[in-house]
């Protein structure tokens, strides 16, 4: 029997447990996935133990162990565990690092000069964890060893897999760019649709977008009651985005906005308490604004 390929992955949250099932359920079963689960939350453990991933117990015998590692964290989180990987890395040279995060070119450029030169490539998960029923998600990568890593993914149909380039930070642009539509217009709608709210003039809004903006309405309508328990990733990754405009001559106000709201639904209403896999209130476009509105109401009173 052919060895297997290991792959570190850390960590193995909502995101990260997902793209690990979905190795470990390709059709030729060609992989070990490994972890370290020291000081994680109960619930990425719960995560990580479903999904079939193997706990090492330490950075160092991780990377020992990995042919690949991939780095799959919250914005705020990309490049401190790069930091804390890099000795392991450089002492175990033969381990390729991808980063996978939601992360501003320049972020993504300081990462690469703390790893092993050519070691490195540039990914970005662009959609919702594979697996998800009636959703798709592809895995885009750049850098020269970004092929070794879609050829991993060649046996699993939940996810798609596309190389567009070469050049570290390609990938990374471009989830970048994505992110700033999907994630920007779901910020700007919850701050109208709270506005409205506290006006009084909710329904009619609705009733207004259902004729003029059928589509962007029921988007938006299913985006913002699922936002809730992303909110504080998204509000480090708006702050990543930020930068990126910024880099390219062009105004970050939006997205520091944006970070804002992320921010206020995490901190401030109780919707930042709830997890994707037990949700218990704002499930619905109306609730979700509701409880939103009284937050606002609440936090405003305070001041």
């Amino acid at each position: 029997m052919a060895e297997k390929t290991t792959i570190a992955i850390m960590s193995p949250g909502d995101m990260g447990h997902a793209i690990g099932r979905a190795l470990l359920s390709s059709i030729e079963n060609k992989f070990r996935i490994i972890t370290n689960l020291t000081e994680r939350s109960e619930r990425t453990q719960k995560l990580s133990n479903s999904a079939g991933i193997i706990d090492v117990k330490t950075d160092e015998e991780m990377i020992q162990q990995a042919d690949y590692v991939f780095s799959i964290v919250a914005s705020s989180q990309a490049k401190s565990l790069a930091q804390r990987f890099a000795p392991y890395l450089h002492k175990h040279k033969h381990a390729i690092y991808v980063d996978m995060n939601a992360i501003a070119p320049q972020t993504l450029c300081s990462i690469d000069e703390l790893l092993p030169h050519g070691n490195f490539v540039d990914g970005s998960i662009i959609g919702l964890p594979p697996g998800t029923p009636g959703y798709s998600c592809t895995l885009y990568l750049s850098g020269e060893h970004a092929q070794k890593i879609a050829d991993l993914f060649q046996y699993t149909n939940l996810m798609k897999v596309r190389v567009i380039g070469s050049e570290i930070g390609q990938a990374s642009k471009l989830k970048m760019c994505e992110g700033s539509l999907l994630k920007g217009l779901t910020a700007i709608g919850i701050q109208a649709f709270i506005a409205a709210k506290s006006f009084g003039l909710d329904e009619i809004l609705f009733d207004h977008l259902k004729q003029t903006m059928p589509d962007i309405f029921d988007k938006l309508s299913k985006f913002i009651p699922h936002t809730p328990p992303k909110a504080a990733r998204w509000a480090g990754e708006m702050e990543e985005i930020s930068k990126m405009f910024e880099s390219v001559g062009l105004s970050s106000k939006i997205f520091q906005g944006a970070t804002e709201t992320y921010r206020f639904i995490a901190e401030e209403t109780p919707l930042g308490n709830e997890t994707i896999e037990d949700r218990k209130q704002g499930l619905t476009l109306h609730d979700a604004i509701e409880i939103m509105n009284l937050s606002l109401e609440e936090s405003t009173l305070n001041k």
